[in-house]
């Protein structure tokens, strides 16, 4: 999971530095609207799998990944990891 998170953030990176500023803003402004989609979402919900909440808000498990890791840096969640059992 963590070299998803790394790559994602590693794409947004180098996409921030061919956008405008106009852009970025909108693309902030967007990124802000969903965190706070997404942490109503948590507090309703619960524990809840990245899959449940890509389904949900209609996004990739990459993106969704990288919102919750950084909102889990930013101290407004916090993550857990568990191994896959593959019985």
């Amino acid at each position: 999971m963590s070299k998803e998170v790394i790559s994602a953030i590693s794409h947004s990176y180098e996409l921030a530095t061919y956008s405008t500023p106009e852009l970025r803003g909108l693309f902030n402004d967007w990124l802000g609207e969903i965190e706070t989609e997404i942490l109503e979402f948590l507090q309703e919900r619960g524990r809840v799998d990245p899959d449940e909440v890509a389904e949900h808000f209609r996004l990739k498990q990459k993106s969704i990944i990288f919102i919750l890791s950084k909102l889990a840096r930013e101290g407004k969640i916090s993550m857990l990891a568990s191994g896959i059992d593959k019985t």
